[in-house]
């Protein structure tokens, strides 16, 4: 089973829960709560992934991570 980064996660909920408020820039409102965990990505298709999937699914669980993220390694599974 794949495990992913909680912070980008929750970025990703907290965008969909943006969504259902009304909210209609969601790659704009993604990359403000990657802001606020101190992540960045240049990665616009991982973006535009997550809120096509989003618009899908409200309770979308991640399915990958940036091409360019880094994970720090206190979060980093163990082996």
């Amino acid at each position: 089973m794949a495990t992913y980064d909680a912070h980008l996660q929750a970025a990703v909920d907290a965008t969909s829960v943006a969504k259902s408020i009304g909210e209609t820039d969601l790659v704009a409102y993604l990359r403000e709560q990657l802001a606020e965990r101190d992540i960045e990505t240049a990665d616009e298709a991982w973006l535009q992934h997550m809120v096509e999937q989003i618009h899908a699914d409200p309770n979308f669980m991640i399915d990958r991570e940036p091409d360019d993220y880094e994970r720090p390694e206190s979060t980093l599974p163990r082996e």
